[in-house]
């Protein structure tokens, strides 16, 4: 996010949503003008870790919750300083503690969050546990999909996506996560592509 390096510019954020409730970090170490805000559980790459990968382990760090990542919500970008002013993402990494490169802070960057739709598998645990309070600042917590939309919460369309599954709309996003190069003569897994557009 704040360097050219992958593993600080390439992120995850987790959509858990589970009889009727969103899991979202209690406000507290992201702050932003008006004060302390609302995030989802998620973090960075590790090297030789997939996106779904590091999905599932950022949440068990941060919540304690095992969960498995299905498939792709959206995605966010940003590019500095076309985006958001260089001055803005220096500001924004000094006041969360994100060390970048060593040397002069860049002038220009790119960053992109990869938001994943996951679920409790059965027979797992629902029950949230402290987690690093170095990066959420506060335990996690079930949110009902109705409240989410008067929470400070970041990004904003997670207000309008919990609107939607509480009035009964089918959730959005990419209906399968496809990993690995495959070869051009393979058959497509028809079945896991065509679940979320059916759902």
């Amino acid at each position: 996010m704040f360097t050219h390096n992958i593993y600080h510019n390439v992120r995850t954020r987790v959509i858990v949503v589970h009889d009727g409730k969103m899991l979202l970090h209690a406000p507290g170490a992201m702050e932003a003008g008006k004060g302390a805000y609302r995030v989802l559980p998620g973090g960075g790459l590790e090297p030789n870790e997939a996106l779904y990968e590091a999905g599932e382990r950022e949440v068990f760090e941060e919540t304690g919750l095992r969960v498995k990542v299905t498939s792709v919500a959206f995605l966010r970008e940003w590019i500095a300083p076309k985006m958001v002013s260089a001055d803005e993402m220096k500001r924004q990494a000094d006041a969360s503690g994100f060390s970048y490169d060593e040397g002069e802070f860049p002038n220009h960057g790119y960053g992109l969050e990869v938001y994943l739709w996951a679920e409790i598998p059965a027979g797992e645990s629902a029950e949230p546990k402290p987690g690093d309070a170095n990066i959420t600042g506060g335990l996690a917590e079930w949110v009902t999909l109705e409240q989410v939309a008067h929470e400070p919460l970041f990004p904003a369309e997670l207000k309008a996506l919990a609107r939607d599954l509480a009035e009964g709309r089918p959730a959005v996003g990419v209906p399968s996560f496809v990993s690995g190069l495959g070869d051009p003569w393979d058959e497509p897994d028809w079945e896991a592509f065509r679940k979320g557009a059916s759902e």
